[in-house]
């Protein structure tokens, strides 16, 4: 089996109320982690757990339906009639609070483009603020290695050195304020 391969069950379907209860099923969790250790009939689950056919019957149906349990094969029984052997499932099973085929709706793609949108803008604005404010700190490194820390180069590096971060802070907070905008017109 593909490891990608899982079933995906929408949680308004039905299944999932079976799922629920199953998992909480003592008796059908009972079944289940036999199953988990070796593969077995009907009637040898039954004898295993000291329970009746029909009850074992009835778990299996759910456990089957709910894609936790799998006919992995058949063999011949004692009256040489088919007998099925069941075991665990090992293929995932994922809860989709969302349609799988429901796509985003256009004002949750325009969050995702504003977020976007500000988020690509602050980071230009701070490489290009770091990079031409950066040089005109009053100093630079290529042409003085060592320069004497006075109060005015400590002013003049604390400064320019939050004016980026304080741009890109301030576009991004202007793109995601227009986007609120759009939304709240639509």
């Amino acid at each position: 089996m593909d490891p990608l391969e899982y079933e995906t069950i929408d949680v308004t379907d039905e299944r999932v109320r079976e799922l629920a209860q199953v998992l909480a099923n003592e008796r059908a969790m009972a079944i289940l982690r036999l199953l988990r250790e070796r593969e077995l009939s009907m009637s040898e689950i039954a004898k295993e757990l000291n329970m009746p056919i029909s009850t074992v019957s009835y778990h299996l149906d759910k456990l089957l339906r709910v894609g936790l349990v799998e006919v992995s094969g058949k063999k011949y029984g004692k009256r040489l009639q088919e007998v099925k052997l069941y075991r665990a499932s090992s293929r995932p099973i994922l809860l989709l609070p969302r349609p799988a085929g429901e796509r985003l709706s256009t004002l949750d793609r325009l969050k995702v483009i504003t977020l976007s949108v500000a988020t690509g803008l602050s980071v230009i604005v701070y490489w290009l603020s770091e990079r031409y404010l950066g040089s005109q700190r009053g100093f630079s490194a290529q042409s003085e290695p060592i320069k004497i820390l006075s109060s005015e180069t400590t002013r003049q590096t604390a400064s320019s050195g939050y004016l980026p971060v304080l741009l890109a802070v301030i576009v991004f907070a202007i793109v995601v304020s227009a986007g609120w905008l759009l939304r709240k017109r639509f």
